[in-house]
């Protein structure tokens, strides 16, 4: 591996025997974020049997070559499988405080998806990643509030719709899980190469995407029966069904370019790693949602 996808410390090409010595010395050592990694990824006995560096070898194994597949089928694990992430599970079943738990931390998340994307577009001179990116941010930076097109706006409509004024959402103060996690993709976005910062925020819309079902999903973002409930906002309902528009779905565009690129410039691996501490990024951030929601519920 390029780079170890817990604290980016980095090997040369294809040395998975040494990456599995590094994961080896820190769980000897305890280390919590190495040893839950493994706990969650790579599960084992005995992380010093000859049996590991295969396992981890066959864990980042892509057998059809394309890291799309590979990166689709880490995320529906995680999120969307059989025991989703305990936010999806709540929006199968969503109260008004999940709503604007969800708004409250997703702002903070959305600023810091226009500052990422823009790092892409500053260290790229490909055209096609400009424009891709510049799709995804610009009905951000240029909307007025009366648009229909950005998810900000819609956000804050519908946090009014249920009785939170836009100055709470906006002045407000992220979570820590949360702030945690974009420092994160801040690092990436500053330092790491732009096809890496692809891998780290804009594949996470596949949280977001119905093209997720086809690829093995066994949830959506929210249970579409939520829309029938009448004590459900209208603004509610509108930013829901923005959110998960096929037409809005930048995902699947975005991981085609991330695959088309790891193959050209060779960094499968390096994708592979970002793309694995966005992901813990991003389950703190999910659970960061669950926690202000319960704030607002406190508040009610």
């Amino acid at each position: 591996m390029a780079k170890c996808p817990v604290c980016a410390e980095t090997f040369k090409k294809h040395d998975i025997d040494s990456l599995a010595k590094h994961f080896q010395m820190l769980n000897d050592r305890n280390d919590a974020f190495h040893v839950g990694w493994l706990r969650e990824y790579v599960p084992m006995d005995n992380y010093n049997g000859a049996g590991f560096s295969k396992n981890l070898a066959a864990f980042f194994s892509i057998p059809d070559g394309d890291v799309k597949t590979w990166m689709e089928k880490k995320f529906i694990d995680r999120f969307l499988g059989d025991k989703p992430h305990p936010f999806i599970d709540a929006m199968q079943r969503p109260k008004k405080s999940l709503f604007l738990g969800f708004a409250a931390e997703y702002y903070f998340f959305l600023k810091q998806k226009i500052k990422s994307c823009s790092y892409v577009i500053a260290k790229t001179d490909k055209i096609e990643i400009q424009r891709f990116e510049g799709k995804v941010i610009m009905p951000e930076l240029i909307n007025p509030d009366g648009s229909n097109s950005s998810q900000m706006t819609l956000l804050i409509r519908m946090s009014e719709s249920l009785g939170v004024s836009k100055d709470v959402i906006v002045n407000g103060v992220a979570l820590p899980p949360t702030i945690h996690s974009i420092k994160l993709w801040n690092q990436i976005s500053e330092t790491d190469h732009w096809l890496e910062i692809m891998a780290a925020v804009n594949a996470l819309d596949m949280l977001n995407s119905k093209a997720m079902r086809d690829r093995g999903a066994k949830f959506d973002l929210y249970n579409k029966g939520v829309l029938d409930n009448e004590w459900v906002p209208d603004q509610v309902k509108v930013f829901l069904n923005f959110v998960v528009n096929p037409a809005n779905d930048t995902s699947q565009e975005s991981l085609t370019l991330i695959s088309k690129y790891a193959k050209e410039l060779d960094m499968t691996e390096d994708v592979q790693s970002t793309f694995l501490r966005s992901l813990d990024a991003f389950d703190r951030h999910l659970q960061a949602r669950l926690t202000r929601a319960k704030q607002f519920e406190g508040s009610k």
